[in-house]
């Protein structure tokens, strides 16, 4: 998936700020915010948050410490609210774009490499944005709001990436299990490790995979409920398939339209085989 978001003016900005940025207080305006500080940030997260981009300009060449000095003189100087405002909007904005993007891929062969390239760069881009925006998450985000940005983060992938692909990803994870030669086994294996740790309870997805794949971790203690959780959903997606298909609750086949010459004559029989009984 190639993703390019504001990358020339990423790096316009990244040129103006120069290898002092953040290096010493520096007085911070309406207007250097919305030129200067917050172009660089914002690339910053789309970068960690799109695997894609990190091939053309991989994230160690962001200095972390200069955006943790950056991010510190904005809070200092009381830009905390519009920034966290700002951060979860191109978080959502983001991930968004790579569900969109997955949702499009029809073939399970091609979708499965994707998803498993999103999720492993999500767990990966939890750490890191984590660190790099651990004074706004201390002096706002925990200690005004009463929440954690990386309980955002997983919720926000949760949502939007997660549940919206839900279905699909239950069924790859059972073709996993029934075909294993289908699949590359170690990427199954990191994308099970990756889900599992921005969420223990992603187990539900496909517990007998998970617990294969992650024998050396703990275990939930609410893995029971996680399993009948697995349990109903995979018999749901099964009747919505059934159910897509033609096949009603009943039938013992796939329903049948009565439109073809052999159903019209079959009905015209029955009618006659009841007149000759009277």
């Amino acid at each position: 998936m190639d993703i390019v978001m504001n990358e020339s003016e990423t790096q316009r900005t990244s040129n103006i700020i120069g290898p002092s940025f953040g290096m010493n207080p520096v007085q911070i305006t309406e207007c250097t915010y919305e030129s200067t500080f917050w172009p660089q940030i914002s690339g910053f997260v789309r970068h960690a948050l799109q695997a894609d981009l990190q091939v053309e300009r991989p994230l160690h060449t962001y200095s972390h410490e200069e955006l943790y000095r950056s991010i510190y003189w904005m809070c200092w100087q009381g830009f905390h609210k519009r920034l966290f405002s700002d951060l979860t909007s191109v978080i959502k904005e983001t991930l968004h774009l790579l569900g969109n993007q997955i949702d499009n891929i029809q073939q399970s062969d091609i979708w499965f490499p994707s998803f498993a390239k999103i999720s492993i760069n999500h767990a990966r881009a939890t750490d890191i944005l984590g660190s790099v925006f651990a004074y706004l998450d201390k002096t706002y985000i925990q200690y005004t709001l009463h929440k954690n940005l990386r309980d955002l983060l997983i919720s926000y992938f949760q949502e939007i990436i997660i549940e919206k692909s839900e279905m699909r990803i239950i069924y790859v994870f059972g073709m996993v299990l029934e075909n294993s030669s289908m699949f590359d086994l170690n990427l199954v294996i990191n994308v099970i490790k990756s889900l599992y740790k921005l969420k223990p309870d992603n187990i539900y997805l496909n517990p007998t995979l998970f617990q294969s794949s992650i024998n050396d971790e703990k275990l939930p203690s609410n893995l029971q409920d996680l399993r009948v959780r697995h349990t109903t959903l995979e018999t749901k997606y099964q009747l919505e398939k059934l159910k897509s298909e033609g096949w009603e609750p009943g039938f013992s086949k796939l329903k049948r339209s009565l439109s073809t010459d052999e159903d019209v004559e079959m009905q015209q029989g029955e009618k006659a085989a009841k007149r000759v009984q009277y």
